[in-house]
C-alpha cells in the first residue's frame, strides 16, 4: 500500500493528468482438473501486480507490470500512451463524477477457500467422480476446480481509497453418458463469491450435483427428437437468463448499446407491463460486489420495468457521454486489463404464476429447463442448445426430448411473453467479452406464446 501511495504521490507532482488510477491485485489461485481419474492440471498460482490507468488530454493511457520496485515509470508510460492517443483523438473522454470512497469491503465467506486443505479439494473431486461413475450409463466424467483466495486495492488521484478480502471458488462438471447406441453429454456449474467452502458441503453437496447431471444426461439418452416449429414455450430458470444475459443483457452494456436496437428504444414499450428484467444484487449471485473496478458503488437497476427499456449499464466515461448517473458496471478480469462495460447477475424478476397455471391450457408444446451453450448477435437474434426439456401435452409434462436447441430473435419474443411464474432460479458462469468475468443469470419460469423456434 505504502509503495502505491508513494508512486500515486509522485504522479499527481510530475504529471498533468486528468485521472490516475491504480489497481492491486495479490491473489493466490488453484486450479484442478480430473478427468476420469487422472489429474489433468493442479496448479497453485500467484497473481500479483498493478494496473496503471491515466486520463490525459481527455485519452486513455494503460499499463500493466508485476514489478512493485519501479511504479513511477510505468505510470509514466501509461501517461505517454495517453498523450500520444489524445493526438488521434476527435472527440475527448470525460468522466463522470462521482464521490470518492475509502472503505474496506470484507469477505462475507464463512470458510475461505484458501483456509482449505488441497486435500481436502482432491477428496471432494474424487468423491463427485465416484458418485457419477456408480451410474452404469456414465462413460466419463471431467471436473474443472477453481479458488482465488486475497486482496485487491484501488486508489485513484481523486481520494478514492478502497480494500477488497476478495476470494471467489467454481466448480464446473461434465458427463459423458451412453445407453442402447445413443450418446448423451450433461454440464453443470456452481459458484460463489459469498459463499465459501460451505458452498461445497452445505449448499450444492455432491450429492445435489450428481442428481442434477445424471437426470440431463438420462433425459437425452431417453429423449425423443423435437417436432421443428413455433410452439408455446415454457422456459425454465436457467433458460430464461441465458436469454436476459446473451440475448438482452449485452444490448443494455452502454458500450454496446450505441450499435444495437436497444439505443433507439430507451423509454418505449417493449414487452408487456408484467415482464421486468434487471441487473442487480442477488442471493449467492457470482457478480456480487460493493463497488465495481473504478470506486463506483454497484447499483441495482431495471434494464427493462413494466415492459418499458429503461436503464443501461455504465461506466465513468459512457456515464458521462449519455448524461446519466454511472452504477457500477466497469469490471476488470485482472491487473492485466483495463475496466469494460460488464453485467453482474441478469435475471428476470418474478411474477405471480404457479408452474401448473403456466402448463394448463398447452395443448402442444415444449418445456426447456436447461442449456448446453449459448451465442447471440447485437441485433438481439439468439440460438442456445438445449441439455434439458421435455413435450408438454394436454397441460402435462411428458417425455423428454434430445438434440434440441432454440432460436429467436428476443426484442421479438419478448412481446409474446404469456405469462410469468412467481418462483426464482440461478445459474452462474462466465462471461467473455474479451475478458472474462463471473457472472449469474436467471429468473422464474415464463412462458413464450411464440417468437420462439425449437427444433
Amino acid at each position: 500500500m505504502e509503495a502505491l501511495e508513494r508512486a500515486l504521490k509522485w504522479a499527481e507532482e510530475n504529471l498533468k493528468a486528468e485521472y490516475i488510477e491504480l489497481r492491486y491485485e495479490d491473489l493466490r489461485k488453484t486450479t484442478l482438473g480430473l478427468k476420469d481419474g487422472v489429474f489433468t492440471s493442479f496448479t497453485g498460482k500467484l497473481n500479483r501486480g498493478v494496473a496503471i490507468r491515466v486520463l490525459a488530454d481527455g485519452a486513455w493511457g494503460f499499463a500493466s507490470t508485476s514489478d512493485l520496485s519501479n511504479l513511477e515509470k510505468k505510470i509514466e508510460e501509461a501517461y505517454k500512451l495517453a498523450k500520444a492517443a489524445a493526438q488521434t483523438k476527435k472527440e475527448k473522454i470525460q468522466l463522470a463524477e462521482i464521490d470518492p470512497v475509502e472503505d474496506f469491503v470484507k469477505s462475507k465467506m464463512r470458510v475461505k477457500p484458501g483456509e482449505v486443505d488441497i486435500e481436502e479439494k482432491v477428496a471432494h473431486l474424487r468423491e463427485l467422480e465416484k458418485l457419477l461413475k456408480e451410474d452404469e450409463a456414465v462413460k466419463s466424467v471431467q471436473i474443472r476446480y477453481e479458488d482465488g483466495s486475497g486482496q485487491k486495492v484501488l486508489l485513484t488521484n481523486e481520494g478514492t481509497r478502497i480494500e477488497w478480502d476478495y476470494n471467489y471458488l467454481y466448480q464446473g462438471t461434465y458427463v459423458t453418458g451412453k445407453a442402447d447406441g445413443k450418446l448423451a453429454m450433461a454440464r453443470d456449474s456452481i459458484g460463489a463469491v459469498d459463499y465459501g467452502w460451505e458452498l461445497m458441503t452445505e449448499i450444492e453437496p455432491n450429492e445435489k450435483v450428481k442428481e442434477r447431471l445424471l437426470r440431463k444426461m438420462h433425459s437425452q439418452l431417453r429423449g425423443v427428437a423435437p417436432k421443428r416449429g413455433e410452439w408455446p414455450i415454457v422456459a425454465g430458470p436457467i433458460v430464461v437468463g441465458i436469454i436476459a444475459h446473451e440475448a438482452l443483457g449485452h444490448l443494455a452494456e452502454a458500450d454496446l448499446t450505441i450499435n444495437s436496437p436497444f439505443k433507439d428504444l430507451i423509454g418505449k414499450q417493449i414487452a408487456p407491463e408484467y415482464v421486468t428484467m434487471s441487473e442487480r444484487y442477488v442471493e449467492g449471485g457470482f457478480g456480487n460486489d460493493r463497488y465495481d473496478d473504478e470506486g463506483v458503488p454497484v447499483k441495482d437497476i431495471h434494464i427493462i420495468e413494466n415492459g418499458i427499456l429503461k436503464e443501461i449499464m455504465l461506466n465513468r466515461e459512457y456515464a458521462h457521454k449519455w448524461g446519466m448517473e454511472p452504477n457500477g458496471h466497469a469490471r476488470a478480469e485482472s491487473y492485466r486489463y483495463p475496466p469494460i462495460i460488464r453485467m453482474r447477475n441478469t435475471v428476470f424478476e418474478p411474477g405471480d404464476h404457479s408452474f401448473e397455471e403456466l402448463i394448463e391450457d398447452i395443448k402442444f408444446g415444449y418445456y426447456v429447463v436447461d442449456f448446453r451453450g449459448g451465442q447471440a448477435q447485437l441485433n438481439s437474434a439468439f440460438q442456445v442448445g438445449i441439455q434439458e426439456g421435455y413435450v408438454i401435452r394436454n397441460g402435462e409434462i411428458a417425455e423428454p426430448i434430445r438434440d434440441t436447441s432454440i432460436t429467436g430473435v428476443a426484442i421479438e419474443a419478448l412481446k409474446k411473453i404469456g405469462a410469468v411464474g412467481k418462483d426464482f432460479g440461478l445459474e452462474v458462469g462466465f462471461c467473455g467479452k474479451g475478458q472474462t468475468a463471473f457472472v449469474s443469470s436467471g429468473g422464474p419460469h415464463m412462458r413464450f406464446d411464440g417468437g420462439i423456434l425449437i427444433g
